[in-house]
């Protein structure tokens, strides 16, 4: 039925009939369509019915009694019954489990307060999530408007899912958490945060790639989930970051519970394919309301704790003690300085001398970062890297640092003819970077340095250093003429592997050993042979933490000329350092040291 408005202002209703056709001749397409006046008489009896049967909604009406008087197409198709089976029949004798239901409380409502009311809810019989209106009739009875919105229910779950769970591994996530703890709270009950984080997935991410890190994460997860019960949940929290809820019994010793957790990192594990991997947990435990009466400093707590059990070597747990408060605000300072101006927060370098023990002359140079904060004074770069590392700031800070050097050397290059290899350390997560190395290479192509004044120092200290992109990265550094060393050797866990694996031009000799000289004949032996082994394949020496003559004496005679320690010098600031060895001969001269 279409109105159709005519030139006098008067609609003039017609009957309309459309019909698509297909003609066979060309294979084009069109419509027939069929019009004719209507009066409203014609129109009155079609309008009622075919509203009704149009509707996408279901649409029922029944009488004071609760009897059917109609139902709709779409009522049927939702009920699963036929119009002619219930109309004059009973609502609650066809859905006999609505009796006493909230769908019944709520037909009788609207009709004793004949006003219409609209609500979801769930009906078990059929499986269907319905959305209702009743509309109170004045003669008596009411309709029904109802639809499925079974389908929007699951999207709400699935949403409400995405929300409240991990992706990753089906836990719930931070958002629960909170609720919970909440809620426990509101009720008055004692519980206990256990804050874990795993010490080496971003090693693990970075060096095996995401892949491997999710294996991992899914294997902990799975763990952890052994732990669940009433008294206890796990949650995944952000990254590489977990936390349980716990309910403590009476009396219960909360450490038990820590080792309980600890223990389950004690065995290696296989992700992939790759080599074992060692993953270490550090916890710090909150308790409320012991510690803390909201639940966000509940929280706050016990990661403040587990920052602190990270300084502890291995898997290992703390529990939270008011002084700590102090170390979180320092961490928090230092992580905003390394998200800010890097120029303005006070990052420096120092430089300390390589000395040829036989010819007194500078042979190379070793970059030290340093951290003079404007509140906090000096910082240590143990300290500041690895919360760089933790928050993902260790690229730019790297970079910025390099820049510094690379300008100071183009400086020292054409007022001196400065020409000594300089040495940069590195920290695994770099290795297996290549937007770093991409970075790296233009600052080198941009200042005009030579690639041969140029050396990489990987610390052999580091685990899980190997992989395809770190070898790729150091076999692209080697070939562009750039030195590769390997630092602290000796102390790790990998030596062989490193010195078989990768491009190694030099060893440094960790400073352990030389401490020993004179003290110790069987790390002299081990110290002798640690030489013989980097000669027999025609790596560079150097001695580290060189201080006393006697050691200088022992390495000479061991072939081992190139020293680098306090006997010489300390790392020094830039303008002292320029002074010392770029200006002058660069030789050391003892009595200048003495004086």
């Amino acid at each position: 039925m279409y109105p159709f408005l005519l030139k006098n202002g008067e609609i003039q209703w017609l009957s309309v009939k459309v019909r698509g056709i297909r003609l066979s001749s060309d294979g084009s397409h069109g419509v027939v369509i069929y019009r004719k006046k209507a009066s409203l008489h014609d129109i009155e009896p079609i309008t009622a019915e075919s509203v009704l049967e149009s509707m996408t909604d279901g649409f029922a009406l029944l009488n004071n009694q609760f009897q059917f008087h109609y139902i709709n197409e779409i009522a049927e198709s939702m009920f699963r019954t036929t119009r002619e089976k219930v109309v004059g029949t009973s609502l609650f004798d066809v859905f006999p489990e609505a009796v006493d239901s909230s769908f019944h409380h709520t037909y009788k409502k609207a009709m004793a307060e004949q006003r219409i009311i609209e609500f979801v809810d769930y009906y078990q019989p059929l499986g269907v999530w319905f959305h209702i209106k009743v509309a109170p009739l004045k003669k008596g009875g009411f309709a029904l408007y109802f639809q499925d919105v079974s389908d929007q229910k699951r999207v709400e779950e699935q949403l409400l899912e995405s929300v409240n769970y991990d992706y990753l591994t089906g836990m719930p996530n931070r958002c629960l958490l909170t609720m919970k703890s909440n809620a426990l709270i509101s009720l008055g009950k004692k519980f206990t945060i256990y804050y874990l984080n795993l010490d080496n997935l971003r090693l693990i991410n970075a060096v095996y790639g995401h892949d491997a890190g999710d294996a991992v994460l899914k294997h902990v997860a799975g763990k952890l989930k052994g732990f669940t019960n009433e008294n206890c949940e796990v949650f995944r929290l952000d990254g590489d970051e977990f936390a349980v809820l716990y309910a403590p019994e009476p009396k219960e010793k909360l450490e038990n519970f820590a080792k309980a957790i600890t223990d389950i990192f004690e065995q290696t594990l296989i992700v992939h394919n790759f080599q074992d991997l060692s993953i270490h947990v550090s916890i710090g435990i909150s308790c409320y309301p012991n510690d803390a009466l909201l639940f966000s400093e509940v929280i706050s707590n016990a990661e403040t704790a587990m920052y602190e059990a990270k300084k502890i070597r291995g898997s290992s747990y703390l529990f939270f003690r008011p002084a700590m408060d102090a170390l979180r605000k320092r961490k928090s300072a230092i992580e905003e300085g390394l998200a800010g101006n890097l120029d303005d927060a006070g990052i420096y370098y120092t430089l300390q001398p390589q000395i040829d023990g036989s010819t007194r002359e500078i042979v190379g140079a070793e970059v030290l970062a340093r951290w003079a904060h404007p509140e906090l004074g000096e910082i240590s770069p143990l300290e500041f890297i690895e919360v760089a590392e933790a928050t993902g700031t260790v690229v730019p800070l790297t970079l910025h640092l390099v820049e510094k050097v690379f300008i100071q050397m183009k400086e020292w290059n054409l007022l001196f003819g400065w020409s000594v290899q300089t040495a940069i350390n590195m920290t695994p997560s770099l290795l297996a970077n290549p937007r770093f190395f991409d970075s790296f290479f233009e600052l080198i192509g941009r200042y005009e340095i030579q690639p041969e004044m140029v050396e990489i120092e990987i610390t052999e200290q580091a685990e899980l250093t190997y992989s395809a992109e770190t070898l790729e990265n150091l076999l692209l550094c080697k070939s562009r003429g750039i030195s590769i060393a390997i630092d602290d050797f000796g102390t790790g866990f990998s030596m062989i592997s490193y010195l078989t694996h990768f491009p190694i031009n030099k060893i440094k000799i960790d400073r352990s050993f030389i401490q020993k000289i004179g003290k110790d004949r069987k790390s002299e032996a081990v110290l002798k042979s640690l030489i013989q082994l980097a000669k027999s394949i025609e790596c560079e020496l150097v001695a580290e933490g060189v201080e006393r003559q006697e050691e200088v004496e022992f390495l000479e005679t061991s072939s081992c000329t190139i020293h680098q320690g306090y006997l010489y010098d300390r790392p020094l600031q830039i303008r002292d350092f320029e002074a010392k060895y770029v200006k002058l001969d660069r030789k050391f001269f003892q009595e200048s040291k003495e004086e």
